[in-house]
């Protein structure tokens, strides 16, 4: 049965874009833990990450003399939205009223698969601007546990935190972790969030992911969500438009866009261990 969509509602297409990205994030294990902690200038439109240079000072309270006023800046970074990509998916011999319900779920599919790969990319591109350990040597089933465990330890002395940190690996990583008996003892206390979230065990107490679409000399990454920021927003958001181009015959696409950008704002909250390939 046909879909009709008249001249296209809002509801009509947010309930598109909901669609594609609910099935987008089937492929976007990284790129969802992107934190969204930011600030919109109202007159330029500019997005501004919020990023503090210390924690709020605690001291004794003197009931005498009180308590010393103390002050910790809070600056602004600037986020490049410099992401712009979009769908514009033929549906032949179909105005767009007509369109089968069938083919619309297709599209919509195929849409929020490809949007998810999309995403996913950016977020590793954009990790790969941590700081990347001087250790280049190839990680073996002795040494794969123990030298994760390392880069953690020198995470949490730059005050990364435990709750917000992830460990994503390569398929290789995680082929060797699967063998250490250590690893493997944790995947039991998962809670089902975390299981949810592609989880597949803990190390020094920070879950663990892997991640098939790392560059091959990329062994794992660390980073600390609160760092990575991300701002996405629906240019366009995705509705079924009829083809009038004058060479399309009773022709329409699917058709949809996004904008946005991303970014790592202290180098030192992610941290990179590669391999010489």
């Amino acid at each position: 049965m046909a879909n009709a969509l008249g001249t296209g509602t809002h509801k009509r297409k947010e309930t598109y874009a909901n669609q594609v990205l609910a099935i987008a994030r089937a492929e976007t294990n990284i790129y969802d833990d992107f934190s969204t902690d930011y600030e919109q200038d109202e007159v330029t439109g500019q997005i501004m990450v919020p990023t503090r240079n210390g924690e709020v000072k605690v001291s004794d309270y003197d009931i005498l003399n009180g308590i010393e006023l103390t002050q910790s800046a809070t600056d602004y970074l600037p986020l490049p939205v410099d992401k712009d990509y979009g769908v514009n998916e033929l549906i032949d011999g179909y105005e767009a009223e007509a369109v089968p319900d069938n083919l619309i779920a297709q599209r919509i599919e195929s849409a929020g698969y490809s949007i998810g790969l999309k995403k996913e990319n950016m977020a590793i591109e954009c990790l790969m601007t941590g700081t990347e350990s001087s250790d280049t040597t190839a990680l073996t089933t002795a040494d794969v546990y123990k030298k994760i465990v390392a880069e953690i330890k020198n995470m949490k002395k730059r005050s990364m935190k435990v709750s917000s940190m992830r460990v994503v690996v390569s398929a290789d990583t995680e082929e060797l972790l699967l063998t250490d008996e250590k690893f493997s003892n944790t995947s039991g206390t998962l809670g089902a969030e975390l299981v949810r979230e592609g989880v597949i065990g803990k190390i020094a107490g920070v879950p663990v992911k892997p991640n098939y679409l790392m560059d091959e000399d990329v062994e794992f990454v660390i980073y600390d969500k609160r760092f990575c920021q991300k701002y996405e927003v629906w240019k366009a958001e995705p509705s079924v438009e009829d083809i009038k181009d004058g060479k399309h015959i009773k022709s329409s696409a699917l058709q949809g866009r996004q904008v946005g950008g991303l970014m790592v704002t202290n180098k030192l909250g992610v941290q990179i261990k590669k391999k010489v390939v």
